[in-house]
């Protein structure tokens, strides 16, 4: 039987010269042992290197996913998937999947780690980094780890099925200001993707998707006549209700929540904030981190920079409405976020 290779995550080599902390290192298996394989650890089969994401930020939609994935993406030591997956958001798992078997568990990991890298198999040449002084006490090389994010997750995809993969994954979430996010989303989907359920302005919309019962009432989510994408994109805001469906399968200290309001005004603090989550090393971002043409700091070209499409806002009446509409809900994620930890500033009022 094949002895399975061990690389040392970043942070077991930061705590001490040379240390090996049995909990923070992943391994090199063979594909077929994928049913013992942990969150980070790499499958090796002849066309390459499958590995299985240590970190997988899970949404939202339209709060800067793409953002963090390039700013993590320029740490020494992160592997970054590049692009959104979308692996869970369409598995339809059968009863068994869900039991999450042994039979199960290791087809689903290979699956999982296939369907991530089939397109840029991986080495141990690109899987492993060059360790500076900074970086890795003495050791002449460390273990990237590997990164994917898909945030469709949040709200399509069933938890029990990444916890299946991978129950040891770190995850990251970013949020946004629920009613700014919606707007974002809809402005997008009626001046870039040109749906048909978007072709109505906004206001117009929005009016339509939520209603009052009595005079001051707080707007409620009409039942009929809606279509399911208008639907989901006002529901994704009720954050709460989709972070306990993942807190079922996940312990807290393994979630961390960044708001995109917070990521724009302050994104080396966040940035540093991420690295203590995943026990990175600390990288200079400010050496290669410039100001775009809004005043914000980007690495590279910002994804929102190319963003071209038609951004009317809505009435200051919608924009109220939506307001309304998202209190309740902002209220539960505050009470939730301070019970278990889950902000990674948690010194910042939630925005919203």
């Amino acid at each position: 039987k094949r002895k399975a290779a061990h690389w040392p995550r970043a942070n077991s080599l930061s705590r001490s010269r040379g240390a090996m902390n049995s909990k923070l290192t992943h391994r090199l298996l063979p594909l077929s042992e994928a049913g013992v394989a942990e969150a980070g650890d790499c499958l090796e089969a002849p066309r390459g290197l499958f590995c299985l994401p240590a970190v997988v930020n899970i949404g939202v939609q339209k709060a800067g996913t793409g953002e963090l994935q390039t700013w993590l993406g320029a740490h020494p030591l992160m592997l970054a998937h590049g692009g959104e997956v979308h692996f869970f958001d369409g598995l339809r798992p059968s009863a068994a999947m869900l039991r999450c078997g042994q039979r199960q568990r290791t087809n689903l990991r290979q699956r999982y780690a296939r369907h991530l890298w089939h397109r840029r198999p991986l080495s141990r040449d690109n899987v492993g980094a060059a360790a500076s002084s900074a970086m890795a006490a003495g050791a002449p090389l460390v273990r990237r780890l590997a990164y994917e994010k898909t945030p469709a997750y949040f709200d399509l995809s069933n938890p029990a099925l990444l916890a299946c993969a991978v129950p040891r994954a770190e995850l990251l979430v970013m949020l946004r200001a629920p009613a700014a996010r919606a707007i974002s989303a809809y402005q997008m989907c009626a001046g870039h993707i040109h749906g048909k359920w978007c072709q109505a302005s906004i206001d117009e919309a929005i009016g339509s998707a939520l209603t009052r019962s009595a005079s001051g009432s707080v707007p409620r989510l009409r039942r009929r006549h809606l279509s399911p994408q208008l639907k989901r994109l006002l529901t994704m805001g009720m954050y709460s209700a989709h972070l306990h469906r993942w807190l079922e399968h996940f312990d807290a200290a393994q979630m961390r929540i960044l708001w995109l309001e917070h990521f724009k005004s302050e994104p080396f603090e966040c940035m540093d904030a991420v690295q203590r989550f995943l026990g990175l090393p600390p990288h200079d971002y400010r050496a290669s981190a410039t100001r775009n043409e809004k005043g914000l700091w980007v690495i590279g070209k910002s994804k929102s920079s190319s963003e071209r499409w038609d951004k009317t806002p809505p009435s200051p009446e919608v924009n109220a409405t939506l307001h309304q509409f998202y209190a309740p809900w902002q209220r539960t994620l505050a009470e939730l976020l301070r019970a278990h930890n889950l902000s990674l500033l948690p010194a910042r009022p939630i925005p919203g």
